[in-house]
C-alpha cells in the first residue's frame, strides 16, 4: 500500500527523524569508545570504580540506538505498524533512562570533581616517574593545559619524584618545605630550551623570580575541573539534543502507525 499526500509527507519526516536518531547512534558508540581509550579522559576517572561499568553502558546504548534507529527507517519505508510499534517502546524506554541517567549525573557532579583533584594530586604525590603510562599522560595534561602540578607548581616540592616520603605529615602545595626542588619538563612552555633546565630545578629558589613565562604556574586540578566542567556542557546539550530527536521520533512514529491502520481500515 502506498500513502499519498500528507501521509506520504509524515512516511518521509518518521523516516528523516528516524535517521538522524540513527546518527545519533552512531555518534554516541564513537564517544563511548573515545571515553574508553582516550588517555586524559581515562586518567580523570582514575579511582572510579563505575567508570568502565559506565563506559560499557554508554557502548551498548549507542548500539542499540543505532539499531533502533535501522528498525525505524524500515519501518517508515515499509509502513510496518510492527516495526513501528517496535521503535516506539524502545525509544520510550531509551528516553526514560537517559532522563534517569542524566538526573544521576548532575547530582553526582561534585563527587566527579572531588575524584579529578584526587588523581591529579596522587599522581603528583606518587605515581608520577613510576609508571611510564600515567608519566606519559600527565605530561600531556601539563603540556596541553599549560599547568604544573595539582594547585601550582609548588605541588612538585612534596612528591616522590624529588624523593620525598608519601608518609611526610606536610601537605602538597606548600613550597616552602624544599629550598629547591625540580618539576618536569612538561612543566615548561618550551621543555628544550636551556632556560628550562635550569629554571625547572632552582624550585623556590628560583620561580618566584624567573619562572614567568618559563614554567607554567597555574594547576592542573583546577584547569581539568574545568575542562571536565566544558566536557558535561558538550554531553549534556547533547542529550538534549537526542531527547528532542527522540521525541519527534516517537510522535511521528505513533502518527504514522495510526495513519496507516486508518486507511487499511478504510480500505477493507
Amino acid at each position: 500500500m502506498a500513502l499519498s499526500g500528507c501521509y506520504g509527507v509524515l512516511k518521509w519526516i518518521v523516516f528523516i527523524v528516524n535517521l538522524l536518531f540513527w546518527l545519533a547512534g552512531v555518534g554516541v558508540l564513537a564517544l563511548s569508545i573515545w571515553l574508553l581509550f582516550d588517555q586524559a579522559v581515562v586518567f580523570m576517572a582514575k579511582g572510579a570504580q563505575d567508570y568502565a561499568t559506565g563506559t560499557y553502558i554508554l557502548l551498548a546504548a549507542g548500539a542499540l540506538m543505532t539499531v533502533i534507529g535501522f528498525l525505524g527507517c524500515c519501518g517508515a519505508l515499509r509502513e510496518s505498524q510492527c516495526l513501528l510499534g517496535t521503535f516506539f517502546v524502545f525509544l520510550m524506554i531509551i528516553l526514560v533512562a537517559e532522563i534517569a541517567g542524566g538526573v544521576w549525573a548532575y547530582m553526582n557532579r561534585a563527587d566527579l570533581n572531588k575524584l579529578v583533584q584526587e588523581s591529579v594530586r596522587d599522581t603528583v604525590r606518587r605515581d608520577y616517574g613510576k609508571d611510564d603510562v600515567t608519566t606519559k599522560t600527565f605530561d600531556m595534561i601539563q603540556r596541553t593545559l599549560k599547568c604544573c602540578g595539582a594547585e601550582s607548581y609548588a605541588s612538585w616540592a612534596n612528591s616522590a619524584y624529588n624523593g620525598v616520603g608519601e608518609k611526610s605529615p606536610l601537605e602538597i602545595g606548600i613550597s616552602a618545605l624544599a629550598p629547591t626542588y625540580s618539576v618536569p619538563k612538561s612543566c615548561c612552555a618550551d621543555p628544550d630550551s636551556d632556560v628550562c633546565e635550569t629554571t625547572r630545578k632552582l624550585g623556590s629558589l628560583g620561580f618566584a623570580a624567573s619562572a614567568l613565562g618559563i614554567v607554567y604556574t597555574d594547576g592542573c586540578a583546577p584547569k581539568l575541573e574545568a575542562l571536565l566542567h566544558q566536557y558535561f556542557t558538550y554531553v549534556f546539550a547533547t542529550g538534549i539534543g537526542i531527547g528532542i530527536i527522540e521525541l519527534l521520533g516517537m510522535i511521528f512514529s505513533m502518527l504514522l502507525c495510526c495513519a496507516i491502520r486508518k486507511i487499511e481500515d478504510f480500505k477493507a
